[in-house]
């Protein structure tokens, strides 16, 4: 810290945190492309805030600025060109975070913060959700907001190990070679997911929490048009006629529940062009208890 002179600081009467805004240009980068950073921190306070440093960060990575002091009224910019990795995908986070002295003694912070949302190179690297845990350790996964899961041992009995190809409606899947408590599935907000050649069904494999998972999402040609589509993915619990597959069992929080739990095919009519990529169902903004959400298994161009 520096040994400079300091006016007395009073928390109760001086300060409030000052802003710092973010933005990013462009507003929706591509992978590999250079975006820029710009943070304006305004000292909105009745001191100066003393050896002040402003971050600016890209997924965590990033460039810190030195602004020395800046008085009270007082406002400092600092920009920062980078490009994104090349083979970045998902939701990129960028921050702004800048640290300061206060008084002799003491620092403090603010942040903020923006993202965007890459489109995904396959289906798996979308996955978010842990949605399977084993029956001795059955907490280590949450599928519907809270703490159920999807049993190992059970998707196991019917067929679905990891990795296992299976067919159903005839359609071929890959079911995820993930381990009980890693992320196996996606909870499908709106993500934008890659895909290559064409075919005449574009198919999942999934089930709904909470309810039907209702949404819209998109097929998007590589020729640039787009085609909607709409689902309706039945909830999970019980033994449903139209699922593909019922699970004997699931797990809850107290351990195994003899409830059976359904995963079912829904599928989209695709047209005769190449493909680019599927933007998935808009169904939720994420995993919350009491909310309907979609999980996406494994996917298929067939």
């Amino acid at each position: 810290m520096s040994s400079r002179a300091y006016r007395p600081y009073r928390p109760e009467e001086d300060f409030l945190a000052p802003p710092v805004t973010l933005t990013v240009a462009p507003t929706t980068p591509k992978a590999g492309e250079e975006v820029t950073l710009t943070a304006t921190l305004t000292n909105t306070t009745r001191i100066a805030l003393r050896d002040t440093v402003l971050y600016l960060a890209v997924d965590g990575a990033g460039k810190p600025s030195g602004l020395g002091s800046l008085a009270p009224g007082a406002k400092a910019t600092r920009s920062w060109r980078t490009a994104l990795d090349a083979d970045a995908e998902g939701e990129i986070a960028f921050t702004a975070h800048a640290v300061f002295d206060v008084h002799r003694n003491g620092s403090d912070c603010v942040r903020a913060s923006s993202s965007v949302r890459l489109p995904n190179r396959s289906l798996a690297g979308a996955f978010d959700n842990k949605g399977i845990a084993s029956d001795e350790l059955f907490t280590v996964a949450d599928i519907d907001g809270s703490r159920s899961a999807l049993s190992a041992q059970a998707l196991a009995s019917v067929g679905l190990k990891p990795g296992a190809e299976v067919t159903y409606d005839g359609v071929g899947f890959t079911w995820p070679d993930a381990e009980p408590g890693t992320e196996d599935n996606v909870v499908s907000t709106g993500q934008t997911v890659l895909l290559s050649g064409s075919g005449s069904r574009l198919a999942f494999l999934g089930t709904s929490t909470w309810g039907e998972g209702k949404g819209e999402g998109k097929v998007l040609y590589a020729d640039g048009s787009e085609q909607a589509f709409s689902v309706a993915v039945p909830d999970w619990y019980g033994a449903h006629g139209s699922a593909a597959v019922v699970v004997p069992y699931r797990l809850l929080p107290t351990g195994r529940d003899d409830i059976p739990v359904s995963l079912f095919v829904f599928d989209v009519a695709l047209q005769d062009r190449e493909l680019q990529a599927v933007v998935l169902p808009k169904v939720s903004d994420g995993l919350l208890s009491g909310v309907p959400a979609l999980h996406i298994f494994a996917m298929t161009v067939a």
